[in-house]
């Protein structure tokens, strides 16, 4: 009887209904280590919060996922006499996509509960306005009353949490990574209990929208054979965004890359994994920096075979991203078959 996937899907929307903005990664980590305690058999843990979650630690074949934990967002950065506050960026955000949204103040403080909040239109607002022009509203009547509720620093976040959509597609905010967190908790138990004997270590890394030093710490602690980076990657099905090459959509597969950071040994193994399986897949191209842990990967540990495999995703960057889960599925499955079809004697030297 196939197995009911499904089930296994709670996982991912309770990842999706927590925050986890870059630099406030913690209590997620915590959340997921108590999560995946029947599949891990370590868990190594960072004082950044970086978290990697083990499947068979004693094995001599290490191979290193990432995908990343944090968010993108913003922070409180001036509170004004009137109690409305002024904000800055956390990573790459869209400033239009926050006007008039409704928002949630994660505290730094633990004495204080998280806050709720908008962030108002103004007649005199459009597509090009800066960070510098948003309002946070909490409704404070003036300074006092809002220091009573929120601390500089504090991150502010689209209180959306996730929706379904027609033909088992999937919309949230923070789809961008939380999806990949979701497929490699997967990988990790499918591979568990088909019987995988290499070293499966799944970062879940922080800091990939600010500073990649997630990724970075991850490849020197475990030192693997080989490292997989999971991101998502615009899909130009919809005409939302100028510039994108090539033709990817959602349902149409994996987007595995072509680009000068990744290996071709891995990239020639996963396209004839897709082959066997029947799979469509999709190719996007990178010919410098990918914009995901690939990059810090290649720049900190350069003699490690690497490569990255894409989500294809709507909306990036928005509190309405979307993914089709008939693609995350097949990732899932791309992904459990390479961990078998690999071991230490696997050649991944193109000169060889």
């Amino acid at each position: 009887m196939k197995e009911d996937k499904n089930d296994n899907r709670q996982f991912l929307y309770d990842i999706l209904s927590d925050y986890s903005p870059s630099g406030g990664e913690l209590n997620m980590q915590k959340k997921i280590i108590d999560m995946m305690k029947d599949i891990d058999d370590e868990v190594i843990c960072n004082h950044n919060y970086n978290v990697t979650h083990v499947v068979n630690p004693k094995s001599d074949m290490k191979i290193l996922f990432c995908a990343h934990i944090d968010e993108i967002g913003l922070y409180v950065d001036e509170i004004l006499d009137n109690g409305l506050i002024k904000l800055n960026r956390i990573g790459h955000i869209r400033p239009y996509v926050y006007i008039s949204q409704q928002v949630k103040v994660i505290t730094r403080d633990k004495n204080k509960e998280n806050a709720s909040g908008i962030i108002g239109y103004l007649p005199n607002m459009n597509k090009g306005i800066e960070v510098s022009d948003l309002r946070l509203d909490i409704g404070a009547r003036n300074k006092e009353e809002a220091e009573q509720l929120v601390s500089i620093g504090d991150y502010v976040l689209h209180a959306s949490s996730y929706q379904l959509l027609a033909n088992d597609r999937l919309s949230a905010r923070a789809l961008d990574d939380k999806i990949s967190v979701y497929i490699l908790r997967e990988v990790l138990r499918r591979a568990k209990e088909k019987g995988c004997e290499n070293g499966l270590y799944a970062a879940f890394t922080v800091g990939e929208e600010t500073t990649g030093r997630g990724a970075k710490i991850a490849c020197d602690i475990v030192k693997p054979d080989l490292a997989i980076v999971l991101d998502v990657s615009y899909v130009n099905d919809v005409n939302y965004l100028e510039g994108l090459h090539g033709e990817t959509k959602l349902g149409g597969g994996p987007i595995l890359e072509i680009g000068s950071l990744v290996n071709d040994k891995i990239d020639e193994i996963l396209r004839e994994i897709a082959k066997d399986k029947n799979m469509k897949i999709q190719n996007t191209v990178d010919s410098s920096n990918t914009y995901t842990d690939l990059d810090s990967i290649y720049d900190r540990c350069g003699g490690v075979v690497g490569y990255l495999v894409n989500i294809p995703l709507r909306y990036m960057h928005s509190s309405v991203e979307v993914c089709d889960m008939k693609d995350i599925e097949d990732i899932i499955e791309l992904l459990v078959e390479f961990c078998f079809r690999i071991n230490k004697q696997t050649s991944f030297n193109p000169f060889e």
